[in-house]
């Protein structure tokens, strides 16, 4: 009994969702349809569409492809503080590796304060996580 090599099957799953998700590069999009639609409608579709693109969502609902991810909205005060957490959870990496490789190699003793330090770290790289997570939020459309 061979198996088939999972790259391969991996790759066939790919070029399947690939297929149905959105037009061949060699199919170019060269024709305009235009449609009439009420206040209402196009207000219900705005409402569907919510951060897709329109012309992707019909596409998507007409053809059978399946629905392009909603793009995030994230404000630019709260990119740059996730920018900024990211630095601090890069120091905290750093930290965490230095105090770890030095008492591997048998420079630092494992004393209670440096595994206490160890935990704090451990500690506020979890509150990063979580405001980095609370920041990431896309910004609603009621607001």
């Amino acid at each position: 009994m061979t198996q088939s090599d999972p790259r391969i099957a991996l790759s066939d799953q790919l070029a399947d969702a690939l297929n149905n998700h959105s037009v061949q590069p060699e199919e170019k999009r060269e024709i305009t349809i235009t449609f009439r639609v009420s206040y209402a409608e196009k207000s219900r579709l705005e409402q569907r569409c919510s951060g897709v693109v329109q012309s992707d969502y019909i596409r998507a609902r007409l053809f059978d492809y399946v629905l392009p991810q909603a793009k995030l909205t994230i404000p630019e005060v709260n990119r740059q503080a996730i920018y900024e957490l990211k630095k601090i959870g890069n120091n905290l990496n750093q930290q965490t590796r230095a105090i770890n490789e030095a008492v591997k190699i048998g420079s630092q003793p494992l004393t209670s304060d440096v595994q206490e330090y160890l935990q704090t770290i451990k500690e506020l790289a979890a509150l990063l996580e979580q405001t980095h997570a609370s920041l990431s939020q896309p910004i609603s459309d009621e607001e």
